[in-house]
């Protein structure tokens, strides 16, 4: 059990501890945060090791977030797709260095949703408890327990990355890991999920092109809405919601209300709102919209001959197929007219 560490809770600490940081340390980082209801996640503790000293940031007390720029630069985490969302969301900026371990497992064989705690036992021989995965992080103080669970987030990271490290130089797999983390952060920066829900439902609803436009419509409002009141998506406006309006068209608050099964008080201040979404709607080019169009009978043959080239390719070199791209994307790359050859990775790994 580890109790040497130091906690931070005040701007001037957490300045000072920059003095102590070189450029070339790589920084062992994990965060705790809530995100029940908000748009954006709210950092509760971040947990970080340099070297051998152990230091707990308490996010709730710290408003000079600009630190972070230079102290997290050079950063080791575990499936930080989160962490660095908030990192990003602190700043507009992303760490210059970033080694992912779940992402380099996934390229040494270990799967694609290996756990820290997996990685750790299956690595390192270390057993690590999962009790506080769910706990409530903004309530101070924190608990032993939670102290403890919170460090050994960070402990074992700088031992994986050594390790990990040498796998990949090893399997010759470094580009691949430079690619595939250089995605990750671009995939931080642009977000796509008004895209991905589009397609989602779309899909399922088997909608026609008017359809389809004010689907589009409607999220895109929902999205910069959501950010701009800070509240989760679906506290804006339930999918449910979004295609039955689709559907009913309403154009009154009463019909809002009956029809759709919006409240009263969200229908007063947003009826209005989507009822214009209708026109602007129209103006949407159906060109523009995300593509999905549904498979030919011969682009079905292509897609289920490329589906097996791609599997057996990554089963000979015990990676997830889902590393070079996933089932959606795959068939969104056959209705373009594209095949494995067009992706950066494919490339790389058939070199």
């Amino acid at each position: 059990m580890i109790t040497d560490y130091q906690w931070i809770d005040d701007n001037s600490d957490l300045e000072q501890l920059i003095f102590s940081v070189n450029k070339s340390d790589a920084v062992a980082f994990d965060s705790e945060f809530e995100r029940v209801n908000t748009f954006y996640p709210k950092p509760a503790l971040f947990q970080l090791k340099i070297k051998e000293q152990y230091y707990l940031i308490d996010m709730k007390e710290i408003s000079n977030h600009t630190i972070f720029v230079q102290l997290l630069d050079n950063i080791i985490l575990h499936s930080g797709s989160e962490d660095l969302e908030i990192l990003y969301n602190l700043n507009s900026a992303l760490p210059s260095h970033v080694f992912d371990t779940q992402i380099a497992a996934s390229l040494c064989g270990y799967g694609l949703h290996f756990s820290y705690q997996n990685i750790v036992k299956e690595l390192l021989g270390v057993e690590l408890s999962k009790a506080h995965s769910r706990s409530d992080w903004m309530q101070r103080p924190l608990s032993d327990a939670q102290i403890q669970y919170a460090i050994d987030d960070v402990v074992y990271l700088s031992d994986l990355e050594s390790i990990l490290k040498s796998k990949l130089k090893e399997l010759g797999r470094e580009t691949w890991y430079d690619l595939l983390i250089k995605k990750r952060l671009n995939s931080i920066i642009k977000g796509n999920h008004v895209n991905k829900t589009f397609v989602k439902i779309a899909k399922s609803q088997r909608f026609n092109d008017d359809q389809k436009k004010l689907l589009f419509t409607l999220l895109e409002w929902r999205e910069k809405s959501a950010i701009s009141r800070d509240k989760p998506r679906q506290w804006i406006l339930k999918n449910d919601h979004i295609v039955s309006i689709i559907y009913n068209q309403p154009q009154t608050s009463q019909s809002f209300i009956s029809d759709i099964g919006l409240y009263p008080k969200f229908v007063k201040y947003n009826a209005e709102s989507i009822t214009a979404l209708y026109d602007k709607a129209n103006e949407q080019s159906v060109a523009e919209l995300p593509s999905f169009g549904k498979l030919s009978a011969k682009q079905g043959e292509k897609h289920a001959k490329i589906k097996a080239n791609l599997i057996d390719v990554c089963e000979k070199l015990n990676i997830p197929p889902a590393l070079i791209i996933n089932v959606s994307d795959l068939k969104s790359l056959v209705a373009a007219g594209k095949d494995l050859s067009d992706l950066d990775m494919w490339q790389l790994i058939t070199d």
